[in-house]
């Protein structure tokens, strides 16, 4: 499940943190979201297990975050 920041016009981003160690942060092509590109492939395990915390956004309209 996705945690939320809000961007400056109040549009809710989700983003997924997970592991811990330096960061590694993750941005998803276009007509994704961060469990198809990352998750589902297995990126973020590998990273993880690796010894790195990923972070994983859902682009504006994308995944779950908001869709203005």
């Amino acid at each position: 499940m996705p945690d939320f920041v809000r961007s400056i016009d109040g549009t809710r981003i989700a983003y997924a943190v997970q592991g811990s160690g330096r960061a590694v942060l993750l941005l998803h092509g276009f007509a994704a979201d961060h469990v198809l590109n990352w998750a589902r492939p297995g990126v973020i395990d590998t990273l993880t297990g690796a010894g790195r915390r990923v972070i994983a956004t859902d682009a504006r309209g994308h995944g779950a975050s908001d869709k203005p």
